[in-house]
């Protein structure tokens, strides 16, 4: 099948990983072109939590940002893109990543005790054109010209939310005529991965959907489980964010914020009797009880992180 094809061009960030973009992009423009290592604190979050990462499941790829990076220290990395146009993007990012060279990098993300750990790719990368979800299926994926990290699944059979209630969707709710790719759903869970340290979730509202999908997976290795939370995005797929917050809260998780903050499971707190939600923390850092590191993470007053909402 032939799918819209948009110019590219290659860019360079800050640390000196190199990148094929969509040129006229504002996502990829704002958040890697010259601009420091994409989701440098979450990176670094998860390398505390997990230095010596065996698997690292990376679901919502895109061109392979994160991926690259987690194969500078993890052993093995399965990262999951739907999007052919953006897979294709992601197999060429990764392929010239493997052959860039110290040389390539005047500094690095990681910062060790003398200098900065290496950037040079030394895990087995794995990658996988189909999406992750509940069930096996075939949808589509909603492709987003100028801003490709916001591409969906399609959800016009999903309930949407008007603020108060949940109703029907119909096409008329599809603004934009945007245009849809043929796309595969398969569950986490079927490929039975082995030693799942660290899994990634980023996939603009369907999160919950993959978890659906991970439940085995995360129930038997207790990974350190990043998500992307946005508190209007699950609405697209008919639940909130307090679905993901119960889902981690009943399997003996802990919610903390890059930084180690260490959040109760409540998306909005109450402060001398306002709402004050967190304001600019996108990603949640769920870790298990269990989880070797967790004695040592300081626990770090929330209080500060809210704002005033208006």
């Amino acid at each position: 099948m032939q799918y819209k094809q948009y110019d590219e061009e290659q860019v360079s960030n800050t640390v000196g990983r190199k990148y094929w973009i969509y040129k006229n992009d504002s996502f990829y423009q704002q958040r890697i072109a010259n601009a420091g290592p994409y989701q440098g604190a979450n990176l670094k979050r998860l390398r505390d939590l997990c230095p010596s990462a065996r698997t690292v499941i990376d679901v919502g790829m895109n061109i392979g940002m994160n991926t690259i990076e987690y194969a500078t220290w993890a052993n093995t990395v399965h990262g999951f893109e739907p999007t052919p146009q953006t897979y294709d993007m992601a197999i060429k990012n990764i392929d010239h990543a493997k052959q860039q060279t110290a040389e390539s990098f005047e500094k690095g993300w990681y910062k060790l005790t003398q200098g900065w750990a290496s950037m040079l790719v030394t895990g087995d990368i794995h990658t996988h054109d189909v999406g992750l979800g509940p069930e096996a299926q075939d949808t589509e994926i909603v492709i987003r010209p100028d801003n490709a990290g916001h591409n969906h699944i399609n959800n016009l059979d999903r309930k949407r939310w008007t603020g108060k209630v949940w109703i029907d969707r119909t096409a008329k709710h599809n603004k934009v005529d945007y245009e849809k790719v043929p796309v595969s759903i398969r569950t986490l869970d079927s490929y039975q991965f082995d030693n799942v340290d660290i899994i990634k979730i980023d996939v603009e509202g369907y999160e919950y959907d993959v978890m659906l999908g991970a439940i085995e997976t995360i129930e038997k290795w207790k990974p350190v489980v990043q998500v992307e939370m946005v508190y209007g995005q699950p609405h697209r797929f008919g639940y909130t964010v307090h679905d993901i917050l119960n889902y981690f809260e009943s399997r003996d998780y802990v919610m903390t914020l890059s930084d180690g903050t260490v959040m109760p499971f409540e998306w909005i707190q109450k402060k001398q009797g306002k709402q004050m939600p967190v304001k600019g923390k996108m990603d949640r850092f769920f870790i298990h009880k269990d989880h070797a590191s967790w004695n040592n993470i300081p626990e770090k007053p929330f209080d500060k992180l809210f704002e005033l909402s208006e």
